[in-house]
């Protein structure tokens, strides 16, 4: 599929995106690039430099780390309507995981410059993504001290289910 004959409605499946307008889902195509995985396909590596962040149009991604004893820990599936790599898009540093292709998978990809790009051409629409961005980062921020608080208080918890 390229970006041609994409609609509003396929955008709408993408959590950040759904409360958009048509007319805003439109215009916001104009700043991403359709990218296509295969499965078992690498969309990046733990280490790489990165400038940009994936919206999930159709598939499904596998959010992994490589531990220093060599082990490779998965941290997430993720599916259509979910996003990844959002922290690169807003610090271009370095990858903090590996993600790869589970299925074919569909993506939307904004690099750095498309997104500065989108701040100076669309503030308004800009400011809609961010916020959207920042409820899902915050969600998963509140998640991950939830996790730990719980690993703190009970240590034995890994123990206990397995």
């Amino acid at each position: 599929m390229d970006k041609s004959s994409l609609r509003p409605a396929h955008l709408r499946r993408i959590k950040s995106l759904a409360q958009l307008n048509d007319s805003q889902l439109t215009r916001f195509l104009n700043y991403v690039e359709v990218v296509v995985y295969e499965h078992s396909g690498s969309i990046f590596r733990q280490g790489q430099s990165a400038d940009s962040m994936f919206l999930i149009l159709e598939g499904e991604v596998r959010v992994h780390i490589k531990q220093k004893s060599g082990e490779l820990l998965y941290l997430r599936l993720l599916h259509a309507g979910d996003a990844f790599g959002e922290i690169a898009l807003l610090t271009q540093s370095v990858r903090s995981a590996s993600v790869e292709a589970v299925k074919e998978s569909l993506l939307l990809k904004i690099s750095a410059d498309s997104f500065h790009k989108l701040l100076a051409d669309e503030p308004e629409l800009a400011v809609k993504f961010l916020y959207r961005l920042a409820c899902t980062l915050g969600r998963q921020l509140a998640d991950v001290t939830t996790r730990l608080r719980a690993l703190r208080e009970f240590p034995d918890f890994i123990t206990f289910i397995h």
